[in-house]
């Protein structure tokens, strides 16, 4: 009988050296490879959202092809209808703008006033004082206009890529589906296919539950504004809600419209102060109530895990990856979960489930046989 060969061991420095390594080769291939990722990645996700949609369309007897144009047709005219009522209420909201700057020039006189009063500075002290620190703001400022219209372009530019690699994303699953079957052994497919349903799962839920979460956060912005008596009321909400995708902080940049327009257009604190303090309320409410409830427990990460992964996707993708790191993170779990020499990694990722992981390590076993033998003994 052949002896079998016995894994090379590495010494734990090595190992972790190994990992170090691998962990900064593939951070440096998300950052240079940003351009191609991202909108693969959103292509990927929508893919698994509309996969249901598009099997069910098949179902009668739709050709694979014109199934999935209409099921990208269906999206494209719901976002279409949706921007286009916010446009509609940007033109209602560009009427104030004259007023608005008005209202500005109004505050910044009052402004002088009050600094020329407190701190003893004469206007032109301080026209002097900005003239001395225009150059450094100019600067920046063109530094961050440059950004934005960069980012702006790029992000244009993966918008119209979505949809034609979501086509052939569909189009094409069969051969993913075969390349997996080849690339495991045939005592895994059962587990890959749970864990790709599993995956399937957890990315239809993250995507309706923040549909839902949008949709109630519109509501309630809405409905608190007009109470307080803010003008455009149903675009400051809705705009607000929309940024909700962005996960924690989010609201918190959507509040800043409103509050700056209370402070312009009205004569009192109370409005932009009643406008932050009601947009405070809805945070808590959809960051504990809300997102957990709708969205679910076989989505949600640990709220650290959660923070982590939303820096590390702005830091290497922008916004877009503070979008979509957080759906990447839940999908890792899955599979953490169903590797069983990966589980205590997938239940660090969790919120600490009362759930007892399982392993099925060679060491757990004999450890169980021992005491077994014990007992009988």
């Amino acid at each position: 009988m052949e002896n079998e060969k016995t894994p090379i061991q590495l010494p734990f420095l090595l190992n972790a050296v190994l990992v170090l390594v691998g962990l900064i080769a593939f951070f440096f291939v998300l950052d240079i490879g940003a351009g191609i990722l991202i909108p693969l990645v959103f292509s990927f996700i929508f893919s698994l959202f509309l996969y249901p949609l598009c099997r069910k369309l098949e179902g009668y007897k739709i050709p694979r092809a014109l199934a999935i144009l209409i099921c990208l047709l269906l999206v494209i005219a719901v976002l279409s209808l949706v921007f286009w009522m916010i446009y509609e209420n940007i033109l209602s909201f560009s009427a104030d703008l004259p007023k608005m700057q008005e209202r500005g020039q109004e505050l910044v006189t009052s402004l002088q006033k009050f600094i020329e009063e407190t701190f003893q500075l004469t206007s032109e002290g301080q026209i002097e004082w900005l003239r001395q620190n225009l150059r450094s703001f100019v600067n920046t400022g063109g530094q961050m206009l440059n950004g934005v219209i960069n980012t702006t372009t790029n992000f244009l530019a993966q918008i119209f890529l979505i949809p034609v690699y979501t086509f052939f994303i569909l189009l094409y699953r069969h051969v993913f589906k075969g390349f997996l079957d080849r690339v495991f052994d045939v005592e895994h497919h059962e587990k890959v296919g749970r864990i790709l349903v599993q995956i399937e799962t957890v990315i239809q839920k993250y995507i309706v539950g923040l549909i839902t979460v949008v949709s109630i956060i519109a509501v309630l912005n809405v409905i608190g504004l007009m109470s307080i008596g803010i003008k455009h009321a149903v675009f400051f909400g809705v705009f607000a809600a929309f940024l909700t995708i962005i996960p924690y902080i989010g609201i918190f940049i959507g509040s800043l419209l409103p509050i700056l327009y209370a402070l312009a257009m009205t004569d009192s604190l109370f409005y932009p102060v009643a406008v932050l303090i009601w947009f405070q309320i809805v945070q808590v409410l959809e960051g504990n109530v809300i997102t957990p409830n709708i969205v679910g427990s076989q989505v949600s990460i640990n709220p650290l895990v959660a923070m982590l992964a939303l820096l590390l996707g702005g830091s290497l993708w922008g916004i877009a990856g503070m979008i979509i790191f957080v759906p990447l993170t839940a999908m890792l779990k899955v599979v953490l979960d169903n590797i069983p020499a990966l589980s205590p990694y997938g239940f660090l990722l969790s919120e600490g489930e009362n759930k007892v992981p399982k392993f099925k390590s060679n060491l757990f076993l004999k450890k169980l046989l021992f005491w077994e033998k014990k007992k009988t003994e």
